[in-house]
């Protein structure tokens, strides 16, 4: 895959396909590996994604990156489009690798801050690629401490996770690990100690497990920062401590959530003009080259109903879902499972934000569509830039995706009386 080069040329498509499906293979062996092969895995994942280091950024990367110096050069990314004739002198080799120049900046105000820090201090896309696969690591070392080697696996030597990361240059690892480090600390304080009740039976927010579950919240927020999906899952974070310990709590909770939230997003609404709306996922448009499957498939043939519609559409499940679970790591993978469902836009890359709720159930869907996304890469042969995606390409991705979908919803239900616990 990496001798092959970016999938985005024509001439690459099929050697990378022919990577991609020894990779693939090799990621289904080890869905069966031993127990205790805790620093195998670990060297396997940081090999792996050293091999694909030396491959271009993709043009997500490169836009952040050039965004970044677009802001730190004074100009506002929304409202100043790449195309707009003040930016001429911004213009290099960044620049020519940018698609869409007529539109402005659709990243949160954090990973605009971000890029542009990173900027300021001189880095280049290696050195950021670079970051982002450290912090990718790290992900699978905390992984393999908590699960064990066989479940770290479905991630360290996850080929799309090491490709969209290490490869592409996608900022995924850098939101996955807060929310990793929530869900963990949510499910060692709280699930596995019988609910939120346990909050206000320790000393409110000023116990133990108060604190803890305050902590949660904060990462869980940074996480929502950099990407408005993981949002609800700070909802429902709130809604159970507010049922089971109380509303002071619950809101106390809720606003600690929040901050990352209200801090980056307020900076970018009073400094910058930004338009909210124009940067959630919830409200983009339905674009050829994105994987959507309920939208698409409803463009396809002819029923074009609004981003909005779409967006109240998850709302309302999402809702529907916070008050039917009582397990974070149900609603979290079950409310994310929906919402790819049902988004308008959806890359290869989004299926990562079921990582860190997959592994330790080693949901079946997240497997499945780890392999069946490189459908997405086969739509290059025969053209350079965006695709359109065919209904065969969408069938192949989405089927194997629904059928774990459904294999964990029946499969993995939480007992009706009282906190689901799972059995350690």
């Amino acid at each position: 895959m990496s001798a092959a080069g970016l999938p985005e040329m024509d001439e690459n498509v099929s050697s990378f396909l022919v990577g991609a499906l020894l990779a693939s293979g090799g990621f289904f062996l080890s869905w069966f590996n031993g127990k205790r092969w805790m620093w195998l895995m670990i060297g396997v994942a940081v090999v792996g994604r050293l091999l694909f280091l030396p491959l271009p950024a993709s043009e997500d990367l490169v836009r952040r990156m050039w965004e970044g110096e677009v802001l730190d050069s004074n100009f506002n990314p929304y409202q100043v489009t790449p195309g707009a004739p003040e930016l001429e002198l911004l213009r290099g080799d960044a620049w020519e690798r940018i698609r869409d120049k007529d539109e402005v900046s659709s990243q949160p105000p954090l990973s605009l801050a971000i890029f542009r820090l990173l900027y300021g201090m001189g880095f280049n896309e290696w050195g950021i690629k670079t970051i982002l696969v450290v912090v990718d690591i790290w992900i699978c070392i905390i992984l393999a401490m908590r699960y064990g080697s066989q479940k770290a696996a479905l991630y360290g030597w996850n080929p799309l996770v090491a490709f969209s990361v290490a490869g592409e240059g996608h900022m995924e690892s850098l939101m996955l690990l807060p929310a990793l480090g929530g869900f963990l600390i949510w499910e060692a304080w709280v699930d596995r100690k019988g609910g939120a009740v346990i909050i206000s039976t320790n000393g409110g927010l000023s116990g133990g497990p108060g604190q803890m579950v305050s902590f949660a919240a904060l990462l869980m927020g940074l996480a929502a920062a950099m990407n408005l999906v993981f949002l609800p899952i700070v909802i429902w974070m709130f809604w159970h401590v507010l049922v089971k310990s109380g509303i002071k709590t619950g809101i106390a909770i809720l606003l600690v959530g929040l901050i990352p939230l209200l801090a980056f997003n307020g900076w970018g609404s009073v400094s910058l003009n930004t338009d909210l709306k124009m940067i959630s996922p919830f409200s983009a448009s339905v674009f050829a080259d994105t994987l959507s499957l309920v939208p698409g498939t409803l463009s396809r043939i002819g029923v074009g109903l609004s981003p909005e519609f779409f967006f109240w559409l998850v709302v309302v499940l999402s809702l529907l879902l916070v008050f039917r679970n009582s397990s974070m790591e149900r609603f979290a993978n079950l409310y994310i499972g929906t919402y790819l469902v049902f988004a308008v836009a959806v890359y290869p890359s989004s299926f990562l934000w079921m990582a860190p709720f997959a592994l330790g159930t080693m949901h079946l869907g997240f497997r499945l569509v780890s392999l069946s996304a490189f459908i997405y890469y086969a739509a290059f042969l025969g053209g350079e830039g965006p695709v359109a995606l065919g209904a065969w390409h969408s069938a192949v991705l989405w089927v194997p995706f629904l059928i774990g979908i459904l294999w964990y919803a029946f499969t993995r239900r939480s007992k009706s009386s009282g906190f689901y616990v799972r059995s350690y």
